[in-house]
């Protein structure tokens, strides 16, 4: 069991590597991605789906905490197991969310990077430079397009479904919350393709490794 987690855990690392390095290479895939969702302005750049999607993801990671800490609360003073919550899982998934979408994603790199959003970009009718991803720029001074803060939050629902059940179709239903909301920051011009795609991979390698050594780890 442990052997076969190392080799999945090695397998997301290489995924995590080729993707960047192709993003990288052919930095052209983040233009013709957005300029899909683009028309004298992105679609889906107004104040509806803003509340709709980004403030939801907000709402996601307030209630999935609190939800999880009233699990563990409930389990503690009846003495139940209710979805396995414990202490344990409690401190997991408030490390997720503060390492993956806290630290990584919104201090070392939308803080570091300067990437500018792509509806800043002159291709898309801003007066900003595009920087293809990974490549350190300064075309913005803080809250930058690399990596997407928004994606980071939805995809901490990989952490939930790890730490409540790891079934399959719970994972499934976390990646294609994450990337609904990634999808939505694309076609509003909030983010490029590879801001979601590294996003996506910071959290699941977080998640992942986390999971290994503060849970499965201690109970092989």
């Amino acid at each position: 069991m442990r052997y076969l987690k190392l080799i999945r855990a090695r397998t997301i690392l290489v995924c995590f590597a080729i993707s960047s390095l192709l993003l990288a290479l052919f930095p052209s895939i983040d233009i013709s991605i957005s300029r899909m969702f683009f028309d004298n302005g992105f679609y889906l750049q107004g104040q509806r789906w803003k509340t709709l999607f980004q403030d939801g993801v907000n709402y996601f990671l307030y209630l999935s905490m609190l939800s999880v800490l009233g699990i563990y609360a409930f389990n503690r003073f009846t003495k139940r197991n209710w979805c396995g919550v414990d202490a344990k899982k409690v401190l997991y998934l408030v490390l997720v969310l503060i390492l993956g979408a806290g630290l990584i994603v919104n201090v070392i790199f939308k803080e570091n990077f300067g990437r500018a959003r792509p509806r800043d970009i002159m291709e898309f009718g801003g007066s900003k430079h595009f920087t293809p991803a990974l490549v350190i720029s300064h075309e913005c001074d803080s809250n930058c397009s690399f990596s997407s803060g928004e994606g980071a939050g939805a995809f901490f629902s990989l952490a939930l479904a790890m730490a409540l059940s790891r079934k399959r179709a719970l994972l499934l239903v976390g990646f294609a919350f994450g990337s609904v909301v990634s999808l939505y920051r694309i076609a509003a011009g909030a983010h490029f393709f590879s801001d979601c795609v590294v996003s996506f991979f910071v959290m699941l390698i977080v998640a992942d490794a986390l999971y290994y050594y503060m849970i499965l780890h201690k109970s092989d």
